[in-house]
Formats: C-alpha cells, structure tokens, sequence
C-alpha cells in the first residue's frame, strides 16, 4: 500500500512503528457530557488523510469528518444529540439533526412529515436515532499489501401491525486512501410488504462549500426546482454565494444518466474537493439541498429512492418503493476526498 509517498507491505512498517495505530485504524469510545453524553462512537483514520466519526449510537451516521486536518462535513447547533431527545412528531426530527457527513433518512418515511393513510409520519423518518446493534469496528489485511478499515452495525426499524427492517450497514476504508464506502443492506424481516425509503443526507460545509466552490453534475443530468422558491435560484444552483442573512433554503432534483454517476463539490480556490458516487438503479433520486444562510451554510448531496415530500406524496406520484416479505435490497454509496 501507498502511505505517505511510499510504497510499503505490512512487515516494511513493521519496521517503522511500535504499532499500526500509530499510521492508521479505528478507535471506540463513548462521549461523557452534555447532548453527546452517552452516544458510542468509533474513530476512523485512514492514513490516506482521510478522517471521520462513526455514531453507534445515532443509526451509524457520520458525524466530523476531515481530510488533511481541513473538516468537509457541516455541523449543525444541535450537536450529536443523544436518541432519547428525538422528537419524531412533525420537524421535531430538526431539533436533533447534527448534520455532519451523514444523516440517515428513513425507513419508513423520508423527505417531509405527512400523513400517509391513517399514520402520522414526521420528517426524515427514524433512521438516525435508531441505535445500532451487533456493531463492530476492527483493520482486516486482506494480503501483506492491502488493509481495510471496518465499522459495522444494525438498525432495525419495527412497530406491531406494521412494518419490521432491519439495516445492515458496513462503513469500509481502504487504508492509505482517502474514500469510504457505505454498504447497507436492508432486509424485510416481516411478514407483509412494507415501504422502503431510504436517502443519504450528506452535509458538507465551510470551508469545503464557500462562495469559490461549484457543483458538478455529469452531462445529460436535468435538474428541475422542488417549489417556487426553488425556482428563482435554479439558475444558479451549481454555484454559492458567502453566507447570506434570511436565506431561505432551496432543494433541486437532479435527473441524473442511468448507470454509476458521481456528483462532485469542488473548490477552485483551496483546489479541494469531494467526490459523491452511488449507481442510480440502487438510488434513482439525487436532491441537493442548497442552504447558505448564516449559521447554516450547507450543501446537501441527497442520493436517495425517493424524493423529499414525503411517503404520501411519493404514493400519489406512484414512485413508491416497496420491499417485499424476506426481501434483501442493497445500496451503496462512495465518498471520495481530493486535492489537486
């Protein structure tokens, strides 16, 4: 493996360190104080630059992330607020929403609260304060050359007389690079067909997203505004401005080509940037949440099987994604850091 511009087999850096962990692996502990107070977590650090926080405790979301010492991740007021504070009635979901590099959204519902049928769905689902079971964290050499960086856990999301998902997610990251992979594979242990909703809210922020950074999307992607608001900026979508006071947020799909796709945040001026990559079979639906107000300057990159307006509205349109009984369904998604 390449570290630190060299090529080197496991016994070479041996050689060099009283222990791997000196170069790179993961570490688990738990916050003691304040909204944090509680939640278990495993530190990632690739050796590649690369550098992340995995929450057990909050659905296996991402939380800080860094490559090269320069954070890439956006985090919210709200800290990374213990589970037990979740209120999934309506936007109560907000009052815990960490952002960071990822926020799951789902199982059952994402996108926006409503009422589907006779339940009453709040924002974005339960997903992120779901805490994780069966959870693992360990480096597995593959070969004297070539080590990789696990973190591991389940969710499940279950009620009586409904439905019953189990998540298995698997956060992988080759050491001496500068990319993860999320892995998750969602299984309907039930006995009846059950919605599937399921979008990857990553956040990435300042000084990633700054007025010198622009979106790039593959040729052919069509974008059109969620709403009217959306619509007075949809000329600018790709582009950002410095933080702007009484912003109000605008979100935009993206009709990306079919097949593997990558949506790509760059900043001209640090030469930096991150590449997001998903295959739009798994995900069909890319939002990009477009918030550049003070306090909240974030860009949104929303791979996901659905789009942001809610289970009723996703079963109106007929773009409801169902799983059936005893069904499996991955999905994966790939983040890339780089400079250049």
């Amino acid at each position: 493996m390449q570290l630190y511009g060299k090529e080197l087999a496991k016994r070479q850096i041996a050689a060099y360190v009283g222990d791997f962990t000196q170069v790179a692996g993961v570490e688990r502990f738990t916050y003691d104080e304040g909204v944090e107070g509680g939640i278990k977590a495993a530190r990632v650090r690739s050796g590649g630059g690369l550098d992340f926080t995995v929450l057990f405790s909050r659905g296996m979301d991402i939380s800080a992330a860094t490559y090269n010492g320069m954070p890439f991740a956006w985090v919210s007021a709200t800290g990374w607020g213990h589970p037990h504070a979740f209120v999934p009635e309506g936007r109560g979901w907000l009052q815990t929403f960490h952002g960071g590099l990822l926020t799951g959204c789902g199982l059952a519902n994402a996108g926006a609260a409503n009422v589907d049928g006779d339940e009453s769905l709040g924002i974005h689902g339960k997903l992120s304060h779901i805490p994780a079971a069966e959870t693992g964290a360990w480096t597995d050499w593959e070969d004297e050359d070539e080590a990789t960086v696990y973190v591991e856990g389940t969710m499940r999301e279950a009620t009586v007389f409904g439905e019953n998902l189990r998540l298995r997610r698997v956060i992988s990251t080759p050491i001496g690079k500068s990319s993860l992979t999320i892995t998750d594979t969602v299984h309907n242990a039930g006995f009846q067909t059950s919605p599937l909703m399921l979008l990857y809210h990553l956040n990435f922020g300042w000084p990633l997203l700054s007025e010198d950074t622009i979106l790039r999307l593959p040729d052919g992607t069509i974008t059109t505004p969620r709403d009217d608001e959306a619509a007075k900026g949809i000329s600018a979508a790709k582009m950002f401005t410095a933080p702007i006071s009484g912003y109000a947020e605008q979100c935009f799909y993206h009709d990306m080509p079919q097949g593997d796709v990558t949506a790509e945040l760059y900043n001209q001026r640090l030469r930096f940037g991150v590449k997001v990559s998903w295959n739009t079979q798994e995900l069909p639906h890319f939002t990009q949440w477009k918030m550049t107000g003070q306090g909240e300057y974030v860009c949104g990159i929303e791979p996901a099987t659905c789009k942001v307006l809610g289970r009723a509205a996703e079963r109106e349109a007929g773009r409801l994604m169902t799983i059936e009984p005893g069904e499996y369904r991955r999905h994966r998604v790939t983040i890339t850091a780089f400079t250049d």
